[in-house]
């Protein structure tokens, strides 16, 4: 029995993990609106016909954290508090057998690139034209600018490749486009991210791209930003500096997750590098651009790692 009144053909979307989720939520929402649907984020109104659910899947508190959400729609869904419940994203691409099984009260799972699948489950259409069209859920001055999907890299611990395919890139001029649309929309920072940065174009233009994508935004007008997450320092493009500096709206800034810094433990986990090969480039990419900001991540307690390793 229904609790309240709920609007009908209204979509709350859930997003839980990083930025790309986030990316892939607002495009499902642009979706959704051009479909006539109403659509809110994590509207807190709770009186959404339908629930969508953008789960993470990367590490064990995130996935928690999804399951979690995922059974609280399910209830508030059995005492009639929402009609439909959909899952999407990472946890479902990977353990959508598992989920059917433990959540059966869920409507629907969809995998990280059933986007075209789950609008038709809801009786919408997936509209090829709309390129750059996405609600977004940030300030409207910056954006999450995802420029490709997937990841080839063999990286041990990391289980991307199994909930997000291989890489494809995204091709320079609907990124532009993409650009384009955003900018006239008040965006004025471009953070682009994906799961390697560094591997842009390989599949698609045969070489790593990321500095002609990068001149390319830089000619947008009006886009006083462009912000690097996510780069690789395994086969870093080093033409990606000269851009940095020829272009002053890209930012002096690189997020380059090293993991760790000893030789036994970069092997372990497949990074493909070693630590002089690291210190090298880092301290080359400061030599060439001055004064750059460099982010990074680091893993501890991985399997087999020793004091050592740690000092």
């Amino acid at each position: 029995m229904k609790t309240k009144t709920l609007r009908k053909n209204k979509v709350n979307v859930i997003t839980l993990g990083c930025s790309k989720n986030i990316y892939d939520s607002e495009v499902l929402m642009g979706q959704l609106k051009a479909n006539n649907f109403e659509v809110e984020h994590e509207s807190a109104n709770h009186d959404s016909e339908i629930v969508i659910i953008n789960t993470c899947g990367f590490i064990e508190n995130a996935k928690q954290e999804s399951i979690d959400t995922i059974l609280h729609y399910a209830e508030a869904k059995k005492s009639g508090k929402l009609d439909k419940l959909y899952v999407t994203g990472c946890l479902s691409e990977r353990y959508k057998p598992e989920l059917e099984k433990d959540i059966p009260n869920v409507d629907a799972y969809f995998g990280t690139r059933d986007l075209p699948r789950l609008l038709k489950t809801l009786k919408a259409d997936y509209k090829h034209e709309l390129i750059g069209e996405r609600l977004l859920t940030t300030p409207n001055h910056f954006a999450y600018f995802k420029i490709s999907e997937g990841c080839d890299r063999p990286c041990s611990f990391c289980a991307i490749p199994l909930m997000r395919g291989k890489h494809v890139s995204i091709p320079i001029e609907d990124l532009k486009k993409q650009a384009k649309i955003l900018v006239k929309n008040g965006v004025k920072e471009l953070i682009l991210i994906a799961q390697d940065l560094t591997y842009y174009g390989l599949d698609i233009y045969k070489k790593r791209n990321l500095a002609e994508l990068l001149r390319k935004l830089s000619d947008v007008e009006g886009l006083d930003w462009i912000r690097l997450h996510y780069a690789f320092p395994s086969g870093f493009p080093m033409e990606v500096l000269d851009v940095m500096n020829e272009k002053t709206n890209i930012c002096k800034y690189l997020d380059i997750p090293l993991q760790h810094i000893s030789d036994k433990m970069l092997k372990s986990m497949k990074r493909g590098i070693t630590k002089e090969k690291t210190i090298s480039l880092v301290k080359e990419i400061r030599e060439r651009v001055p004064g750059i900001a460099i982010r990074t991540t680091l893993i501890t307690g991985y399997p087999g790692e020793t004091e050592n390793d740690v000092e």
